[in-house]
């Protein structure tokens, strides 16, 4: 059964019930345990056993589950904290920093629909497990028999203990945004959970000013509403009609665990992530005097690529997971990192993503500026070009994949809707790079059974026929 279990983009994602089980979970969990004990290799001489963050989410039955990964870790000698409430990945990051942990485990499928469930794995420094503590954990999966502590057995034994996690988040966050800039402009703001856990953060943290926030789909639902909890434009129409009906200044969606964003600006349009990382770059910039790298996901937007050249700022490009961007933030002078998919970190929080941090800090770039979204966005776009950014996700039989990326590999296309192919890049999956920088690219899903095809181009009327060709390529016998 553990052979079945493997991690993907971020950490070990299932459907409940058929791989994410009890069993399969306390088995990942004993794997983290033999991993946290030879990290610590602790305690000799009365030294006590080291602690584990441990979080869930509001999907069905996530609170038994970070029980069971607490009553493992009980059973392996290890003491756990275990959050009193659903919370933001990011609040157990901010955890394991704050109490100086050696990992954190939260339990969430993050975007996905509801019938999935997942572990991640947070590192001491509040950010995704990297890949060497991916391999160790499992390497380990199935080798030890499962040791367990009843819970309670275990909670008066002062091995687990319950702690809420919100306070520390939340200083994190007031710590980096200027929050009192926002308070004091009259912005109408809109906010979609999503039913996650985001809740009604946003508006407890812009409470007491003028802005004024409302907060939609705010209640826990483990069904979230019968679509995933994924801020992309199919999902948030509510949003956009919201934002068009109360002539918002701004909509915000964080996803199912809050570490992803997507933004509807006035008029209801929808802003790509990379379209949102270049906004708040530039803020940064400009407003701040920041300084440092950038680092993109090779499915983010050539923008990027423009306004770094013009700003004189070193680009790094890495595989699509957060965790290749949470390597570098770490090793390097990093100022801000994003992915396609909405996750985007900044210097001097922490090396993790996190969906409110970010749409509090567009409103600040709103508020410091003391222009619209709409019109920062123009002018990076008069500037360095306007590109049309789309997605499909087709979920696709084995055999039609190896087809794919067979043919990919050796008989790539020479050209894309007219344009002709001058570069592949295969960091992760294959790139087909036009001319004018229109691209295409192909990319397995590390985390669903589906083959993700991205496109941009500088050319509207080019969009829909580059994702047309991307999706009859993949179709093709």
């Amino acid at each position: 059964m553990a052979t079945r279990i493997a991690f993907g983009t971020e950490g070990w994602r299932a459907v409940i019930a058929e791989e994410f089980t009890a069993d399969n979970v306390r088995l990942v969990a004993q794997a983290i345990a033999g991993h946290a004990r030879d990290l610590a290799r602790p305690a000799v001489g009365g030294a006590r056993a080291p602690v584990i963050a441990v979080g869930y989410d509001t999907r069905f039955l996530s609170d038994y589950f970070a029980r069971a990964v607490c009553e493992v870790l009980a059973g392996n000698g290890l003491r756990s904290v275990l959050s009193d409430r659903p919370v933001p990945t990011c609040a157990v990051s901010r955890a394991v920093v704050a109490r100086r942990l050696p990992l954190g485990v939260m339990i969430t499928a993050s975007h996905n629909p509801g019938i999935y469930n997942g572990i991640k794995v947070k590192e001491a420094f509040g950010g995704s497990a990297t890949t060497e503590t991916v391999a160790s954990i499992e390497r380990r999966l199935g080798r030890a028999a499962v040791k367990r502590a009843p819970f309670e057995e275990a909670a008066r034994a002062g091995a687990i203990r319950t702690a809420d996690f919100l306070p520390a988040f939340l200083r994190g966050i007031a710590a980096v945004i200027d929050l009192a800039a926002i308070r004091r402009r009259p912005f109408r703001v809109v906010v979609d959970s999503m039913h996650g856990v985001g809740g009604r953060l946003i508006e407890r943290l812009l409470a007491g000013g003028r802005c004024r926030v409302e907060t939609r789909r705010a209640e826990p639902d483990p069904r979230f509403g019968g679509e995933p909890p994924e801020p992309i434009p199919s999902h948030l129409q509510g949003l956009s009609r919201a934002v068009r009906r109360d002539r918002a200044d701004l909509g915000i969606a964080t996803d199912g665990d809050a570490d992803r964003l997507g933004i509807v600006g006035p008029g209801g349009a929808w802003l790509n992530p990379g379209q949102v990382l270049c906004v708040l770059l530039e803020h940064l910039i400009t407003a701040r005097r920041a300084s440092g790298a950038v680092v993109k996901t090779v499915s983010n937007t050539m923008l990027i690529n423009r306004l770094t050249e013009a700003l004189g700022l070193r680009l790094l490009e890495v595989p699509v997971g957060f965790k290749h961007i949470a390597k570098l933030m770490l090793e390097e002078d990093v100022l801000i990192g994003g992915e396609e998919s909405g996750g985007i970190g900044v210097k001097g929080y922490l090396p993790e993503r996190d969906g409110i941090l970010n749409g509090l800090l567009l409103l600040e770039a709103m508020a410091v500026s003391r222009q619209p979204l709409a019109a920062l966005l123009t002018r990076l776009e008069r500037r360095y070009g306007r590109w049309h950014y789309g997605r499909q996700d087709l979920h696709l039989k084995m055999p039609q994949v190896e087809r794919l990326f067979t043919r990919l590999h050796h008989q790539p296309p020479m050209s894309l809707a007219g344009v002709p192919v001058v570069r592949i890049n295969r960091l992760d999956g294959v790139k087909l790079i036009g001319r004018d920088d229109t691209w295409l690219l192909f990319r397995r899903s590390g985390t669903e059974p589906i083959v993700r095809i991205y496109a941009e181009t500088p050319q509207s009327s080019r969009l829909s026929r580059l994702l047309a060709f991307g999706v009859s390529l993949a179709k093709r016998p």
